[in-house]
């Protein structure tokens, strides 16, 4: 078996990161430290991912969730993994745990994020498997097609349990190499209860927002503009 080429990472400092994206979201958002629980939403990042690439999305007090998109040189060697870092404890609502692995559910919209198993996709070997052998995991496109759904998430930085979602869309081109859109993202604070596409407090939820997303990517300050660059020309290797 062929080994998997090394991921070349499109991600940034995480503190850089934390800096920018703190000052954006209570700047769009009007929040303060003493702000109460709210849900925080990206806006539209539209991140897309082929080939070997590596996203690394902001969350609060320097967690971040992190998606990789691996090719290892044939159709049958593309994984798309789902992980967490900077957290004490992170995980995915999944099924099927083996080996360390486990496939992460495709949650529809309105599913309440917190019911259901949840599994580690903090440190190794806990990963999330999102695409596996390219034809497994439900979020496996199918043929020359694409699919999308949301992915549920919990995490604690220290501070108690959160909860939150993130939306994405695979698909597999007519070469079948898979590409890969993480679209948008939201989070509660502690104690919040959120579902999967719910965008604020108030229970809205996302629908076809525009390409430019000019509002999110303000909000995520430089994690924005990394997407808005990705956006313009993403490479593949």
């Amino acid at each position: 078996m062929k080994p998997l080429r090394r991921i070349n990472s499109l991600s940034i400092s995480e503190t850089r990161w934390l800096a920018y994206a703190t000052a954006g979201v209570a700047s769009a958002f009007g929040l303060s430290s003493s702000a109460e629980a709210e849900i925080h939403y990206s806006g539209n990042v539209s991140i897309q991912l082929t080939g070997n690439a590596q996203a690394s999305l902001p969350l609060t007090n320097g967690a971040s969730l992190v998606f990789q998109n691996i090719f290892g040189g044939t159709t049958f060697l593309q994984h798309f993994h789902f992980l967490m870092k900077g957290v004490i404890s992170g995980s995915a609502r999944g099924y099927f745990p083996h080996s360390g692995f486990f496939n992460v559910s495709n949650l529809p919209p309105r599913e309440n994020v917190s019911a259901g198993e949840f599994f580690s996709v903090a440190g190794n070997p806990g990963i999330g498997v999102l695409i596996s052998f390219w034809s497994d995991g439900a979020f496996a496109p199918p043929e020359f097609g694409r699919i999308q759904g949301f992915v549920g998430f919990r995490f604690n930085t220290g501070n108690g349990t959160q909860y939150g979602w993130a939306r994405i869309q695979t698909g597999d081109g007519n070469n079948h190499r898979i590409h890969d859109v993480i679209k948008d993202y939201a989070w509660g604070d502690m104690g919040d209860r959120i579902r999967a596409g719910q965008k604020n407090s108030a229970g809205d939820m996302v629908d076809n927002v525009t390409e430019s997303g000019s509002v999110g990517l303000l909000a995520l300050g430089a994690a924005g503009l990394v997407a808005w660059r990705k956006r313009r020309g993403q490479t593949t290797p």
